[in-house]
């Protein structure tokens, strides 16, 4: 993980010592009572860099906010923090285009006062932005710079611990991007620099991290033992800085070597440390990773719940981050609008100066030639005639002037108006193009707008589609008509669309035959292309292509085409520009909303079949799971009988033949699938076994359980699964577990279930107790772990709205169930009471008190044998 230089963080370290809700309430205090427009920026600041990591989007705000009254004041120094500031968010959040754009207007302002140190900060972060774009060769010419501007800085200056701490940060990134380019030797080089630096001035925070790149350098070298030893103490020495990101990366470093070498339970072991830590800390992005990796290894073991479980815990990090990247792109659109009105606003107000001014020094020239006429009148009577015409005359000449001035003042007054006004238009337009999902729409609304603008007489929206290279023309309209879908190949060079994707760059052309040279050697029309009503395309004579792009990927393409010469000026081509990046918005947005309601749509879909297989499993009707769980094996089966029967096919026409090799080599083939046919048989035949093994006592799998540890993991997955539903519930976890409690042989995946049910339904009635009481209740659940009387008790406590009397005794029953339709299945409990009392020789208890609480009590003996 690239380590930044946090600018503005260590000017307000001694704010870091209060916890942060109560100093984010203290901070906010001082910004309401700020008088000035100095206290304000300083409160403001403050905010967005206690917001940095927990709430970026909040800290980009709090900087914007600086940063308009360091514009008003020009306060030139403030204006590059909050641009630091406001780089800084934007890199939490992913868009990275955004943060080194303001980090190189700060380097800028920085540049004016040859602050070197800063300079050297600036350019750190924007190589480290470029190692988290995984671009390793634009950051390491960054990081170089930054080595030699603090180095040149060092010579004049006293260096301080915080000089010495970001010389460690810049040589920790700079063996990170070597690393990542496979140069190990340069890699060690600055690394152990770092490292030897960072343990003898005690820079704790950097430790671990750096420890977490050595171990992937021995692991890469195939030293397991090392790099194992270098990921535990990064653990450790992350876990001491409370640094969850780091530490949930070096628990899935751990994972991955584990994993590389076979060993399956260590690789899952860990890779859940992972995510637990970075759901811990909400590291979206984290919990994403680790949740891919795991998602995958269970994959791998054919654990299909446990997949499935990772599965959904991925698309809900997914769904998160698709949330924060659109909050990213319209805080993005918000300030950028702000800037250009502002700017206009200042052109405005420039040119009314002008104006005054103007009229102020020819009202003091016409005051002036008055009083040298009335001076000579005085004193030359008899040349006031000719003086009074000659002045009269120079009087016009200025007249003239001014009123001229005056007309190029309006021109330019009336340029400004429509040029606000075509930003308010396109503005009122890409909020039109983007407020829907609907491809059909976005395009419709593109064309309606773009017609509008310019002459559109052919008009065309491509798709361009990468795995297949080919443009796909969704929409083509020529004089109002359509044409039928059709795909452009991009194997022929000789096009101009085709040019426009490959390079990204627009085609601008007001002559086809003169000027199509500048982009192609060869002009063909497309000969693949007919109007819906069956009449001939015309050629057009004028036209403009514009890449559509997404982060700096080509999407497709949009263009407009006359059949008139010189239809098109670059005004038209940056209103295209303007539209083209909404369209691009608008296009991503639909995509990715498809894509997501697909998921979306598998994932009820999936839902309500495991729903249905619980309730048939509960009453033994198991056919709807087994069919789905051997569907697999069963493929196999099928597609290697398939395979069979054309050898046999095969082998009869080498008989016919007599050719005895090939008869041969065709029977081992038969044979080896058979043996194929035999395994996945008895794969299917497992799979059903294992599904029965509910209803079927005896067959369960047991194995020595640490019960602590299962509960543990089970009530923090019940608590986060509500806690993803409804974020605003909170709840106090507590638990109680006896030390040295004995592994006891059950069945994990059916414990588990139980727990999961158990705390569910705790978590459950202390939601709805929360929901009706308000902030006065504190809602608590609790697990209480103890041996006693030869056997080990679990006691799952919380203080809901528990359970009345009249219906506590058909709790266990099949079907039954308190929560709204769809809400719960009422086999919870029931299969839980099978599991425990059933399955485990076990008993199950409930104590409840109306209002008030519920305890269910688990009792395992202690010998399962």
């Amino acid at each position: 993980m690239k380590k930044p230089s946090l600018l503005l963080l260590l000017l307000f370290t001694a704010f870091f010592a209060v916890a942060q809700k109560k100093q984010i309430d203290s901070l906010r205090l001082e910004l309401g009572k700020a008088q000035t427009d100095t206290m304000r920026y300083q409160a403001l600041m403050k905010l967005s860099v206690t917001y940095f990591i927990s709430t970026p989007d909040s800290a980009l705000i709090f900087a914007q906010q600086a940063y308009s009254l360091t514009k008003k004041n020009n306060w030139l120094t403030g204006q590059a923090r909050c641009l630091n500031n406001m780089a800084n968010a934007y890199g939490v959040l992913g868009d990275y285009v955004k943060a080194i754009s303001f980090y190189l207007k700060a380097m800028r302002i920085y540049e004016r006062g040859n602050d070197l140190f800063q300079m050297s900060l600036v350019n750190d972060n924007i190589g480290a932005t470029y190692i988290e774009q995984q671009d390793y060769k634009k950051a390491l010419p960054y990081l170089r710079l930054s080595q030699n501007q603090l180095n040149t800085f060092a010579l004049s200056h006293k260096i301080l611990l915080v000089h010495k701490r970001n010389q460690a940060i810049i040589y920790e990134n700079t063996g990170e991007c070597f690393m990542n380019m496979h140069q190990a030797d340069s890699a060690r080089h600055y690394l152990n620099i770092c490292y030897d630096e960072s343990k003898k001035l005690n820079f704790t925070d950097l430790i671990g991290p750096i420890q977490r790149d050595l171990g992937e350098m021995e692991a890469d070298k195939g030293n397991k033992a090392g790099a194992l030893q270098f990921f535990r103490q990064a653990v450790i020495n992350t876990k001491a800085n409370d640094d969850g990101e780091d530490l949930s990366i070096a628990y899935l470093s751990i994972a991955n070597l584990y994993h590389k070498y076979r060993k399956q339970d260590s690789a899952e072991y860990y890779a859940q440390k992972a995510i637990e830590a970075a759901a811990a800390g909400k590291y979206v992005q984290d919990v994403l990773n680790a949740g891919k990796v795991l998602y995958t290894f269970y994959d791998e073991d054919h654990n299909l719940p446990q997949a499935y479980k990772y599965f959904k815990i991925t698309a809900a990090a997914k769904d998160s981050l698709f949330s924060q990247d659109k909050v990213k792109q319209l805080l993005s659109l918000d300030f950028d609008e702000k800037e250009r009105l502002q700017e206009i606003e200042a052109t405005k107000t420039e040119n009314r100066n002008k104006v005054r001014l103007y009229i102020l020094l020819a009202g003091l020239g016409v005051l002036l030639l008055l009083v040298i006429i009335f001076w000579l009148a005085n004193k030359q009577r008899k040349k006031a005639y000719h003086l009074l015409q000659r002045q009269k005359q120079e009087t016009d000449l200025q007249r003239t002037k001014v009123e001229h001035t005056l007309d190029e003042l309006k021109t330019t007054q009336t340029q400004l108006i429509q040029s606000y006004n075509s930003v308010s238009v396109l503005s009122q337009i890409g909020k039109e193009i983007t407020s829907t999902l609907n491809l059909d729409t976005i395009l419709n609304t593109v064309y309606e707008k773009v017609n509008e603008l310019m002459d559109a007489s052919v008009f065309g929206i491509g798709i361009y589609i990468a795995e297949e290279q080919s443009i796909d023309y969704r929409m083509a309209i020529e004089d109002g008509r359509r044409y039928k879908p059709y795909r452009r190949k991009m194997d022929n060079k000789n096009q101009l669309p085709v040019w426009c994707i490959e390079n990204n760059k627009e085609v601008f052309i007001n002559n086809v035959k003169e000027e199509y040279i500048n982009y192609i050697s060869e002009y063909a029309e497309v000969n693949n292309a007919t109007l819906d009503d069956g009449s001939r395309f015309k050629s057009p004579v004028s036209l403009i292509y514009l890449p559509l792009t997404v982060e700096e990927k080509v999407i497709g393409l949009i263009t407009v085409q006359s059949f008139r010469e010189d239809a098109y000026t670059h005004q038209h081509l940056d209103i295209l520009k303007t539209l083209a990046s909404y369209t691009s918005a608008a296009l991503y947005n639909a995509n990715s909303f498809e894509t997501l309601q697909t998921t979306v749509n598998e994932l009820q879909l999936t839902q309500k079949q495991l729903i249905q297989s619980e309730k048939m499993a509960s009453l033994g009707e198991l056919t709807a799971g087994i069919a789905h769980e051997i569907q697999n094996p069963l493929n196999f089966v099928n597609n290697f009988s398939d395979v069979n029967t054309e050898l046999i096919d095969e082998m009869e026409q080498e008989i016919a033949k007599g050719d005895l090799s090939g008869i041969k080599a065709i029977s081992l083939t038969i044979k080896e699938n058979e043996k194929k046919i035999n395994m996945h048989g008895r794969r299917a035949d497992s799979i059903v076994k294992g599904m029965l093994q509910h209803s079927q006592s005896g067959n369960g799998k047991k194995e020595p359980t640490n019960i602590n540890a299962l509960a543990d993991e089970y009530i923090r997955l019940a608590y986060h699964g509500l806690r993803a539903k409804d974020k605003s519930f909170n709840a106090e976890i507590v638990t109680r577990f006896g030390p040295d409690l004995p592994k006891i042989e059950v069945i994990p995946q059916d414990i588990g279930r139980v727990f999961l049910n158990l705390f569910n339904n705790a978590f459950y009635a202390v939601n709805r107790k929360q929901k009706d009481n308000g902030a006065d209740y504190k809602a608590e659940v609790s697990v209480t772990t103890s041996t006693e009387n030869g056997q080990l008790r679990i006691k799952i406590k919380d203080n809901g709205i528990g359970i009345p009397d009249a219906i506590k005794e058909k709790i266990m029953q099949p079907f039954f169930t308190t929560k709204p339709t769809g809400e719960g299945t009422g086999l919870g409990l029931s299969l839980t009471y099978d599991m425990v009392v059933k399955g485990h020789g076990g008993k199950i208890e409930v104590i409840t008190k109306e209002g008030e609480f519920t305890e269910f009590v688990v009792a395992l003996p202690l010998n399962q044998n």
